[in-house]
């Protein structure tokens, strides 16, 4: 725990093409190396093809694969006595936002399509269906809180 004062939370600019905080968050998350236009180009081309093929609003399915992938409790290690237990405590709104956008982020990495762009749009499809890598995160979190619902006594 830090001695010091708490870091200031920046603020994050809407991106240009949506006006959308979580969009900019989520092309921060994806950006490598400082390069936010190629970043911008895979997010806004996985848009699009969302747009295109499923004829849906690729705003309205992209908020709701973050909301999909969203966890409600996670474990955090917790001292006691000499012997470290996963305690179960509920997730903040902001830590819950931004693990999902890793995990959507992670996931995406993962799969195994041609490019980046074509990954994220089969993600960010699977996610707002519940189902996928994302979310098979999200529901091992989940396991692993309700396995060690006997150490919520311990929450501090």
């Amino acid at each position: 725990m830090s001695r010091k004062r708490k870091a200031p939370i920046r603020k994050v600019y809407p991106d240009p093409k949506f006006r959308s905080e979580l969009i900019s968050k989520f092309i921060n998350c994806i950006m490598y190396d400082g390069k936010r236009s190629t970043a911008e180009r895979i997010l806004y081309d996985a848009l699009e093809k969302i747009k295109e093929t499923n004829k849906q609003d690729p705003i309205k399915t992209f908020n709701e694969a973050i909301s999909n992938v969203k966890p409600n409790v996670e474990c955090r290690s917790r001292r006691v006595g000499g012997a470290t237990y996963q305690v179960p405590v509920e997730v903040k709104a902001k830590r819950a936002q931004a693990l999902a956008l890793r995990w959507i982020k992670d996931a995406t990495r993962n799969r195994k399509n041609k490019t980046m762009a074509e990954k994220l749009y089969y993600e960010l499809l699977d996610a707002s269906q519940n189902k996928g890598a994302a979310i098979k995160k999200r529901e091992d979190t989940h396991k692993m809180a309700e396995s060690n619902k006997a150490f919520a006594h311990f929450r501090w």
